[in-house]
């Protein structure tokens, strides 16, 4: 797995205690159809049996197991006037 994360999602990580996890949720529609979700959170999970930690950075990282080995990660910080939010962009390597 490749995890990537930008300079200014470094530093916000960083500011706010250096651990992050990355678990995988579930976006269902209206229709019937579900679409993985990737939500991120500024601690370590609380069911560590369920997460790989990796070092990237000087960050540690929780991934959910559920994640493909394949599948590469982009964090990157948002911003909206004073709110900001860490995001994960998935993309899965083709075999």
């Amino acid at each position: 797995m490749y995890i990537s994360i930008s300079p200014e999602a470094e530093e916000y990580i960083q500011q706010n205690g250096g651990t992050i996890s990355i678990m995988l949720g579930v976006m269902r529609g209206c229709c019937g159809g579900e679409a993985p979700v990737p939500r991120i959170i500024l601690d370590s999970p609380r069911e560590l049996s369920s997460y790989e930690r990796k070092t990237v950075k000087n960050i540690i990282v929780y991934t959910d197991k559920k994640l493909n080995e394949s599948t590469k990660i982009h964090i990157s910080l948002s911003k909206l006037l004073w709110l900001k939010k860490l995001s994960a962009d998935l993309a899965s390597e083709s075999p």
